[in-house]
């Protein structure tokens, strides 16, 4: 059996590429331009780093001229028969795809399932695993720096008065700027932690519009406005959030999640 491996299966699964050393996997040169290519794309660069040891390790990669993973298990599935052909993805386009050319297609919890018996290479395995440890450890960071960051902007609000009012009148817009840049800084080097405290920040201020209502609880415009921009502030904190696990294995259950495939 030939299977040809697809980016997003990598990507969610780094493990599979143990068993790719063995011969009976393919990996389409389209998709190893694709990971080399991550890094210049903002992402990191530890799945590069995993596929240049799996290919070294004598991983088959099919030439980039053979155009991407439906086109060459097209041809795969010609030459050798679709029954022989498999390929393993977690992209449902792509799947729907193949069906139409009459070629199979698993997802990674199935193939990893059909190779459980198979020998893997150990080193690329362990290599593959630290490197999904690590994505926990990302996620886990980035969620209790954004807990830390909303708990000082909470005090900082019901502490305005102590803090601004007490202040010279030209140090707060001083201050307000270099927030500003501290926030942009933030952003730019930490798109998951940042993006967590924007929606916990525009769930507080939505909340608040609803909340803190009087009586008879209608709405009043500035309210409204409050509610509509504390939902934009969570919007704004998904997508980056969406930026930032794209190369990771929750950024493929997002991805199946939110986007249309």
């Amino acid at each position: 059996m030939l299977y040809i491996l697809d980016s997003g299966a990598i990507v969610e699964r780094p493990e599979i590429l143990a068993h790719a050393a063995a011969g009976d996997l393919l990996i389409p040169g389209a998709v190893v331009d694709d990971i080399r290519g991550r890094r210049e794309r903002g992402l990191r660069g530890d799945l590069q780093s995993l596929l240049e040891q799996t290919i070294e390790a004598g991983a088959v990669v099919a030439p980039s001229a053979d155009g991407g993973t439906a086109e060459l298990a097209v041809k795969c599935a010609g030459e050798g028969g679709a029954g022989n052909v498999r390929v393993v993805t977690t992209d449902r386009r792509l799947v729907r795809r193949l069906v139409a050319k009459g070629v199979a297609s698993v997802g990674t919890d199935q193939f990893l399932a059909e190779l459980s018996t198979a020998s893997v290479d150990a080193s690329i395995e362990q290599v593959a695993r630290r490197i999904v440890s690590a994505q926990r450890r990302h996620l886990a960071v980035g969620l209790a720096i954004a807990v830390v960051a909303t708990g000082v902007a909470i005090l900082v609000v019901r502490n305005h008065q102590l803090i601004f009012h007490t202040a010279p009148d030209w140090i707060v817009p001083i201050a307000l700027l270099l927030a500003g840049l501290v926030f942009f800084w933030w952003r730019e080097r930490d798109h998951l932690s940042y993006g967590l405290f924007e929606v916990m920040i525009g769930l507080l201020i939505s909340s608040q519009s609803i909340v803190t209502l009087p009586a008879p609880y209608e709405l009043s415009t500035a309210k409204s406005i409050q509610l509509v921009g504390g939902l934009y502030v969570m919007v704004r904190g998904f997508d980056n959030i969406d930026r930032s696990i794209e190369d990771t294995r929750l950024g493929g259950w997002w991805k199946r999640l939110f986007r249309r495939g």
